[in-house]
């Protein structure tokens, strides 16, 4: 009888652990759906309104290029990171993946034509101040775990990633992100500006992703290397102060 006892409390308990670990999904997912249900559409012009708006580079490798605009669809073929292509129309409706809510858009490739999700477009391209056959490349990449809106800076060279940053922000937009004139030409350095407070004048917020050797960081502040000159005069001399995650 104690046993029997024993195995139905057992199964008591069992039965509420689920009920709880049930109740707790039911409440993130219920989070995460109105997080996802709050995101600003990531929207992009078309050739019929903007011939050169419409012009765009892929922001992720491997972009499936599909025969309708939705991912049951049948892939036609993938197409590289950097890759220009222009816009030629767009879906009715938006899709969210991954917490990126977006349209689909038909771009031709060669002799086919298909629809590729606007979360594989950079929403801003820039062209390196150091060397031109580098591109950074800037957009939306979904959120964390916690819930924080995440964005995403890639550096490509030749249809191929050189370096990635993924990084967290409340308000961040493509307005916002800007590359750094140069100051020095023999600089090796690219920096990109991330000003969320722009429009309120309000410059030191600004945070940087500093471009160095390869490596994309991003930094709070930037300062003079103390090997060179005691104050910033060019890029060449930036280092990065403290490394932000």
């Amino acid at each position: 009888m104690k046993t029997l006892k024993n195995t139905q409390e057992n199964k008591t308990m069992s039965n509420s652990k689920r009920i709880v670990q049930s109740l707790l999904i039911a409440a993130v997912l219920l989070i995460a759906s109105d997080v996802f249900s709050q995101t600003k559409e990531v929207e992009f012009d078309v050739y019929t309104t903007s011939a050169t708006k419409a012009s765009k580079y892929l922001l992720a490798d491997n972009v499936t290029l599909r025969d309708c605009p939705a991912v049951q669809c049948e892939q036609l073929t993938t197409i590289n990171i950097g890759t220009n292509v222009r816009l030629l129309a767009k879906s009715e409706t938006p899709h969210t993946i991954n917490g990126i809510k977006s349209r689909w858009y038909k771009v031709k490739m060669g002799p086919q034509v298909g629809w590729i999700w606007g979360g594989m477009i950079s929403q801003k391209t820039m062209v390196s101040n150091t060397n031109p056959e580098i591109k950074f490349v800037f957009g939306e990449a979904g959120f964390d775990y916690k819930g924080n809106k995440q964005f995403q800076v890639r550096a490509l060279k030749g249809g191929v990633q050189v370096d990635k940053i993924v990084f967290k922000s409340k308000r961040l937009n493509h307005d916002d992100v800007s590359l750094m004139n140069q100051k020095d030409a023999k600089s090796k350095i690219d920096v990109i500006t991330l000003n969320t407070a722009k429009k309120s004048r309000i410059v030191d917020t600004a945070s940087y992703i500093v471009f160095k050797n390869n490596k994309l960081q991003k930094t709070s502040t930037l300062v003079a290397s103390t090997n060179t000159k005691p104050i910033y005069t060019g890029l060449s001399y930036v280092v990065c102060d403290k490394e932000e995650n």
